[in-house]
């Protein structure tokens, strides 16, 4: 890979445990979903922590099936390495390399490519340093100046008992972390809940690596 230097320099010198750096394969599939809970928008706003994502396709005839096209080979390895048996909706997820190279265009396919959501645009190697499993603790980013803690609960509180909320401020830019009982119930705040309007402004969420708040 030709920034495969730049990526690990972003990684602090070397890659994660576990990623090669050289998988050239960008298709992901993705198995034992709940059908009732995910839809395409839901998937991208989970997979698109670990690289931008150019199309989402639900597979009709396997209901608890889809595929995810990564930018490159790389993103597609990190979101295979750290979303392998993550809790979703019930569900422990099965992610593993697709044999199809992309996913084709079509009627069933949802398009991201030119998504002003995708998250690697700008700064892709800061990005790359916050990839992580999924963890308890959300952090919430392009916040109100205004906004209290207990709104932030309040958009929150439906996906799990939230343990501790801390605002702070970063470069004079409102940020908070929000700390759940599970991985699960952070997995679905942020599923569900990335990308939403909060008094007026849309939010974006990542897992943290913070321990505690």
């Amino acid at each position: 890979m030709a920034n495969a230097a730049a990526i690990a320099a972003a990684f602090g010198g070397g890659l994660p445990p576990g990623i090669s750096g050289t998988n050239d394969r960008c298709t992901v599939l993705v198995s034992n979903l709940n059908p009732d809970r995910v839809d395409e928008d839901k998937l991208f706003n989970l997979f698109s922590l670990y690289g931008n994502i150019v199309r989402i396709k639900l597979l009709r005839n396997k209901p608890d099936h889809a595929l995810v096209q990564m930018g490159d080979g790389f993103q597609a390895e990190l979101a295979v390495h750290f979303l392998k048996g993550a809790m979703l909706f019930g569900k422990r997820l099965e992610v593993n390399f697709s044999k199809h190279p992309n996913i084709t265009q079509g009627a069933d396919t949802h398009e991201y490519v030119n998504s002003n959501l995708n998250r690697f645009n700008r700064n892709a190697a800061k990005n790359y340093r916050y990839c992580c499993s999924p963890t308890k603790m959300i952090h919430l980013s392009t916040l109100p100046q205004d906004i209290t803690e207990e709104e932030i609960a309040a958009h929150l509180e439906e996906h799990g008992n939230i343990v501790n909320t801390k605002l702070f401020e970063m470069n004079g830019k409102k940020q908070a972390l929000v700390l759940f009982d599970t991985e699960e119930q952070a997995t679905e705040a942020l599923v569900c809940k990335h990308a939403t309007s909060l008094a007026g402004s849309i939010i974006r969420i990542s897992f943290s690596q913070v321990q505690a708040i």
